[in-house]
């Protein structure tokens, strides 16, 4: 076989990291009690935190039958972090249709949001990088809309 994958031998000197600087020259954020990053700094700088009692949709029911007991069903979620205003996309603004919007995770719309503010703070326009070198970095986790729309 010529084109069988060869071993990984770890003995093999890693290359050196890059002596090219790196430049965070925007950012942007969606957390609990924070719609931007001036506001979480504010949260953060103020000893404060976002968690609350009370959450919407907690108590007795929520998990079905993997607590059957009713008790540890409302302690499982009587406390919860949100992100406000998640219903509040604006589709046309990014040229997706009121229906394909209803379907995208909420988590994909901030990602959508968030990525346009973060190129808004670092006064970047969009049109000037294409065919550039930009490395776009993200975060997120859980898919649980996906089983909601299913």
């Amino acid at each position: 076989m010529t084109n069988a994958m060869k071993p990984f031998d770890s003995s093999n000197e890693q290359p050196s990291p890059s002596a090219q600087p790196i430049a965070i020259v925007g950012m942007a954020c969606r957390f609990p009690g924070a719609s931007n990053i001036s506001a979480f700094w504010r949260l953060l700088a103020a000893g404060q935190n976002a968690v609350s009692e009370g959450v919407p949709g907690s108590g007795t029911g929520r998990w079905g039958q993997l607590f059957p007991d009713d008790t540890v069903q409302n302690e499982s979620c009587r406390y919860g972090a949100l992100v406000d205003d998640i219903d509040q996309f604006d589709d046309a603004f990014f040229r997706i249709s009121p229906v394909e919007a209803e379907l995208l995770d909420p988590q994909q719309r901030m990602m959508l949001e968030t990525s346009w503010e973060a190129l808004e703070d670092a006064g970047i326009d969009p049109e000037g990088l294409k065919e550039s070198r930009t490395g776009v970095y993200t975060g997120i986790s859980n898919d649980e809309y996906r089983m909601l729309v299913v």
